[in-house]
């Protein structure tokens, strides 16, 4: 058998509903707050190699990443969702999902390493030869450790994969910093996320409480072809939807062309970052244990879109004003062409938020045929706005070519598949979303006027950021006490701080 034994007095997630929302609550303290820290200690440590490697060796990296996650996503044919989704008992399947994902991913990594030179030449970037051919041992790791990963998932274990991702989030770096002072380049990113992934593979295994052999159970194989080939069709259309931008630009403009757009990119996508995991290591299974009930999925969806839209509302509206001070105070002024992108990004970023929580809405309710559909709009449409949007206005065009796309395809096209599973939605889908982006209007308008104002761009940034957050605290305040009743609290709390700070034991003001 492929399951070894729990250790004695190991229990079993909670069944209850009460246990579930305990779950999911846990989950999502962990996934916010080890997200942010890690997204922060992220963009710190890119800001210093920054000012080590120039951008043409970020450009080159960037295009080895591309081909990376293009492949990568089908990796294990997207059957580690099913073992993170409580429809099917990983007792039964996480063995032959084991077995197929190191299997794939042995075969994908041995192609990638030998094909690297072809590709590298077909992207338009043949100094990226050598870290395709690095990355493709990462692309090997990814089959060895699905099923870990996806168990921890499955448990809301978001305190584990924190564990994991600090673990591996620090060797991995420190070989990225080394390796660049040695002038490495493009090959130090490379290395960094070799060892970054054994580092982290290693904790996830070590964190869980049972642990799968490889198996084969025939009977299992037909049932996880059928959920997980569309989702890796699906995965695979999404990932080269997010590579598309670098794919084209690589073959179109040079690589520090692609270098900037990088760093622009990168930062633009804070909000995607934080909230992608949160969505996909806590919603997707929480909408896996309400998906037979339709009007409680449609409730979700809505509470849920609530929370998207104050997290990453306030964060575009605050990137695009502040853009250039930001820019310029993070990453030096090597990268100021990087702003007018960032400005632009920002409001992708926002919008390709609400696209990943769709995504696992449709995952949870095994719409994966549907779901494909839409990906493979998104890409038709992609592609051809990005050379229109180079030609036209170069890195800025192809932002812009993000926005349009997203507004004009995607995000109707995932409302139209969430309604051919789900029916009519309820209108408070869309009216949700106006008090958070009022509030971010706000936010954003304050932050760019003191940014505007304050003439050194880090005390701009700073002066700034701090006023919008105050702004959109207290604009937001009801909802962020309504949908995240913890950060309510905390609210709460430093208000009364605050005013016992204020006030003497007497009661008289000072």
């Amino acid at each position: 058998m492929g399951d070894t034994t729990a250790p004695p007095g190991a229990a079993e997630p909670g069944t209850g509903s009460e246990d579930v929302r305990r779950e999911v609550g846990r989950g999502v303290v962990w996934a916010a707050v080890g997200n942010i820290v890690m997204r922060v200690a992220g963009i710190l440590v890119t800001a210093v190699v920054a000012r080590i490697l120039s951008p043409d060796e970020f450009g080159v990296f960037a295009i080895a990443l591309a081909v990376f996650v293009v492949v990568t996503s089908l990796a294990e044919l997207g059957m580690a969702s099913a073992v993170a989704r409580s429809a099917l008992e990983p007792d039964e399947i996480a063995g032959t999902v084991s077995s197929i994902s190191i299997l794939v991913s042995l075969g994908l990594a041995t192609s990638m390493a030998v094909f690297a030179g072809p590709l590298a030449v077909l992207v338009g970037m043949p100094d990226a030869e050598g870290p395709i051919r690095v990355m493709s041992i990462c692309l090997a790791l990814t089959g060895v450790f699905a099923v870990p990963g996806a168990q921890l998932v499955r448990d809301f274990r978001q305190d584990r994969i924190l564990l994991g991702t600090l673990a591996g989030f620090v060797p991995a770096n420190v070989v990225l910093v080394v390796l660049a002072l040695m002038d490495q380049g493009a090959m130090a990113f490379a290395w960094s996320r070799v060892v970054g992934q054994v580092v982290t593979g290693l904790v996830f295994v070590a964190c869980l409480r049972r642990r799968y052999r490889p198996e084969w159970r025939r009977e299992h194989v037909v049932p996880l072809l059928r959920f997980g080939l569309p989702l890796a069709l699906a995965n695979l259309i999404n990932w080269t939807l997010l590579n598309a931008d670098y794919l084209v630009i690589g073959r179109l403009l040079t690589a520090e062309q692609v270098g900037v757009y990088m760093i622009a990119f990168t930062v633009a996508n804070w909000s995607t970052a934080v909230l992608g995991s949160v969505l996909n290591g806590v919603v997707l299974p929480a909408f896996g244990r309400v998906g037979d009930d339709p009007e409680r999925l449609v409730e979700s969806l809505v509470s849920a879109t609530r929370l998207v839209a104050l997290v990453a509302l306030p964060v575009a509206t605050c990137t695009t004003a502040m853009a250039p001070s930001l820019v310029r105070t993070v990453f030096g002024e090597t990268w100021a062409g990087a702003a007018p992108v960032l400005a632009v990004l920002a409001v992708y970023g926002a919008c390709f938020a609400f696209t990943l929580l769709h995504v696992n809405l449709l995952v949870a309710i095994g719409a994966t045929a549907q779901l494909l559909a839409v990906q493979l709009a998104w890409v038709a449409a992609l592609v051809p706005a990005m050379v229109w949007g180079i030609e036209v206005g170069g890195l800025v065009g192809a932002a812009w070519a993000h926005v349009v796309v997203v507004l004009v395809v995607s995000l109707p096209g995932y409302l139209w598949a969430m309604r051919s599973r789900l029916g009519r939605l309820p209108a408070a889908l869309g009216l949700t979303l106006v008090r958070p982006a009022l509030a971010a209007g706000l936010a954003g308008a304050a932050a760019w006027l003191c940014d505007r104002w304050i003439p050194d761009p880090a005390t701009g940034l700073l002066v700034g950021g701090a006023v919008a957050v105050g702004v959109y605290l207290v604009a937001a305040r009801s909802m962020i006490e309504q949908d995240l009743p913890e950060a309510g609290r905390v609210l709460r709390r430093l208000g009364g701080a605050l005013t016992r700070r204020r006030t003497p034991a007497g009661g008289a003001h000072r």
